[in-house]
């Protein structure tokens, strides 16, 4: 049960109120309807619910159900039997994390003894969506894209919390996207880091690559979380911001200990990817990079010889959001599918195929007008090759895309067409919109407003033409964070 729910205006109605693209347009409500039940497939509250339940048992006893694991409380927890777990502990990072953490001690709270969750916002754009009481799990704010100083300080604070928690005691680690910054404690010195991660996502890296090497650069990533905590059993929740939905690279993996991409061979090879990149570098901190130790395994109990209990419960990701944008486009009377493979590569390229595969609707496509085609992944844009006129220019991978596609789409009637993309978290690139909606007027409406749609695409500033058309998605921070969305509406 949400217990926000009673309280909670639906994104569809948030969406409408401000976007004034989408009122404009003559399908705009059933856009609306399909993003907004995207986004509340994947609320973090009712998505950890889900995943959770409180079995009670005789004497005071019970039993914590975490996916398909299912661990044995104490009724002492100062005393647990042979099987049995002491106290619960909370400990975790993410843009979602405040209502992934506050679900679980709805769901737990006689047996949660305490913890910390770092997270980007102290609250939630709309009060409605604000979590639940966190009772005595403490939030702390951090720093998103970047780590800095507020990451290190909540860190520091979340490490400490390590001597409290007991061998036979049960941590639940709420982890979702952003994670990677909130969360940190460098092998290298944090400003270098820094610097590192801002340089490569300005480089059209992808942050599959940018999170492995993550795992290399810093102690609570690549399971260091869960090191932290042993030998009690960690479980990792897992909301999903990455494609492939693999663990390992959500957050960086702080409760994932190595895998076959952490190996030395897997490492050189990342470090040859990135090459062009790392080139540009100083070359202390590229040594550092070259140099850094692999991720130690999970440690094992002197006493039982026995390695850590480590599990992982996949609770979100983006292909429930795109599940739930076919169910409800079809019960909206349209043709709907999936298409494959997820969206990445850069973002300027994959708007223009888009825009493309909406006009042509080939054959193969197994859906026919009036349709909707639902895609998801995530975008790059690179920055380091565009050409920026100053800092009042801005965008976003999903602005970007969004923009891309105006071009093809402008061969088709103004009613014929519509593409929607939209970061599930609200938050596209440095900018107040989660996304935009383009149609085949969009170019036309540009010219005649006296912007020039060719430069912004070239200079990445797609936000200021969609704010003045009116064109740009808002939904203010939404809690969770599952990659991005694209809608593309065929009518006819």
């Amino acid at each position: 049960m949400d217990s926000r729910a009673p309280d909670r205006q639906p994104w569809r109605e948030t969406l409408l109120a401000r976007s004034p693209g989408l009122r404009r347009h003559p399908r705009g409500r059933e856009l609306a309807e399909i993003a907004g039940a995207a986004l509340e497939a994947v609320d973090p509250l009712a998505c950890v619910h889900a995943h959770t339940h409180l079995l009670p048992k005789p004497k005071g006893a019970a039993a914590a159900v975490v996916g398909e694991y299912v661990f044995d409380l104490a009724a002492d927890p100062q005393a647990p039997g042979p099987a049995e777990h002491g106290r619960i502990w909370i400990v975790g990072a993410g843009k979602a994390g405040a209502a992934m953490a506050g679900a679980l001690v709805e769901r737990f709270a006689p047996h949660v003894a305490g913890g910390v969750v770092i997270t980007k916002h102290a609250g939630a754009a709309d009060p409605a969506l604000a979590p639940p009481e966190l009772g005595p799990v403490e939030q702390l704010i951090g720093d998103h894209p970047i780590p800095g100083q507020a990451s290190a300080r909540a860190s520091a604070q979340l490490r400490a919390l390590a001597p409290r928690v007991g061998p036979r005691d049960l941590v639940l680690c709420p982890i979702s996207g952003g994670a990677s910054a909130l969360l940190c404690d460098p092998l290298i010195p944090r400003e270098q880091l820094a610097a590192l991660v801002e340089h490569l996502l300005a480089r059209d890296v992808s942050i599959h690559a940018i999170n492995r090497l993550r795992r290399r650069l810093d102690r609570l990533k690549a399971g260091g979380l869960a090191r932290l905590f042993a030998p009690a059993t960690v479980v990792g929740l897992i909301l999903s911001d990455v494609v492939g939905d693999d663990p390992a690279l959500v957050g960086s993996g702080p409760t994932v200990y190595p895998d076959a991409g952490d190996q030395p061979q897997a490492f050189a090879e990342l470090l040859s990817t990135l090459a062009p990149a790392l080139a540009e570098l100083p070359a202390a901190l590229r040594r550092a990079i070259e140099d850094a130790p692999a991720p130690a395994s999970a440690p094992v109990d002197p006493h039982t010889g026995l390695a850590q209990q480590v599990h992982q419960v996949l609770v979100a990701r983006n292909g429930d959001a795109r599940e739930a944008a076919c169910r409800v486009a079809r019960e909206r009377g349209l043709d709907a599918v999936v298409l494959l493979p997820a969206l990445d590569g850069q973002a300027r390229a994959a708007g223009r195929r888009l825009g493309e595969l909406l006009v042509d609707m080939p054959d193969d496509l197994p859906v026919r007008a009036p349709a909707c085609l639902v895609t998801g992944g995530e975008t790059t844009v690179d920055l380091a090759h565009g050409q920026l006129g100053g800092p009042s220019q801005l965008g976003g991978r999903n602005q970007e895309l969004a923009l891309a596609a105006a071009w093809p789409l402008a061969e088709l009637d103004d009613d014929q067409a519509a593409l929607l993309t939209l970061a599930t978290d609200g938050e596209d690139g440095p900018t107040d919109a989660a996304g935009a909606i383009i149609t085949p007027s969009t170019l036309a409406r540009a010219r005649a407003a006296g912007l020039d749609p060719e430069r912004a695409l070239r200079e990445h500033d797609s936000h200021a033409l969609f704010d003045t058309l009116g064109d740009l998605l808002r939904t203010g921070p939404t809690g969770t964070n599952v990659c991005d969305l694209a809608l593309l509406l065929r009518s006819r």
